[in-house]
């Protein structure tokens, strides 16, 4: 099967620490998980190092480290393998995670994908609930909140063909890191959107990604924004179910 996500040339172990990844897509719960596994002494969980727009230090770090800040990628854009470098060199607990996404960079995907020694943990959720959530946070600006929402938000219109485009990337996305992982003989784990808030899960991922630490009961530092059925959050939604029945898609988003 040809993929996008090609062998890297550099082989070597991306990190000294005993590290893993958190692949996923916008609006698949890496925000909340990030922080989940930041609360067990052992972990440092990043968050998108990768990011074209910006570099997601975790949120404890008070964004940034020596030489490098947030709001500035033109340092780690000029040599990632450093910034990287530095990345684990700073990092002040034993075990090192980081989340990536389609569109971060295509060297560094390559290199820690295609690594045995990082370990991958894989996120899912159903597209069309993706889709809505990060319409949705565009609408209104928030993209993160530790509050509770008041009232749904305003039911948001679809552009099914932008909804086709996304989904049609994301699984691609999703079938060459699947694929990638495969291929290598690497095991994974694979949590669903659904399933992040479980204490039982969380402590699976937990012990996954090399913690000696449990969860005795789960937080909630970032609260769900957008809360009611797809019913009530999709503007002419029984149009939009048509519509893709009409273009045999209906079962993508089930």
């Amino acid at each position: 099967m040809k993929i996008s996500i090609k062998p890297p040339q550099n082989k070597k172990p991306v990190f000294s620490h005993p590290a893993f990844l958190l692949v996923g897509m916008m609006r698949s719960g890496s925000n909340f998980l990030e922080r989940q596994l930041n609360l067990l002494p052992d972990l440092r969980c990043h968050g998108e190092l990768f990011n074209p727009a910006f570099i997601g230090f975790s949120h404890q770090t008070g964004g940034k480290i020596p030489g490098y800040t947030r709001d500035d990628p033109a340092p780690r854009n000029a040599d990632e393998e450093a910034f990287l470098a530095q990345v684990d060199k700073v990092c002040d607990r034993p075990v090192i995670g980081l989340r990536l996404f389609l569109d971060h960079s295509n060297t560094m995907t390559a290199r820690l994908l295609y690594d045995p020694n990082v370990k991958k943990v894989v996120l899912s959720r159903n597209l069309l609930e993706a889709y809505i959530s990060l319409e949705t946070a565009r609408e209104t600006g928030v993209w993160l909140t530790t509050e509770a929402a008041k009232a749904p938000p305003k039911p948001v219109k679809v552009d099914i063909n932008k909804l086709v485009t996304f989904s049609l990337r994301q699984s691609l996305y999703y079938n060459d890191v699947q694929t990638v992982l495969h291929q290598t003989e690497q095991s994974y784990l694979q949590i669903d959107y659904n399933d992040i808030k479980s204490l039982d899960k969380l402590n699976e991922i937990a012990r996954f990604v090399g913690s000696a630490h449990q969860f005795k009961t789960v937080s909630e530092p970032i609260q769900k924004q957008n809360p009611g059925s797809l019913e009530e959050r999709i503007a002419d939604f029984p149009k939009l179910v048509d519509e893709l029945k009409r273009r045999q898609l209906a079962r993508w988003f089930r």
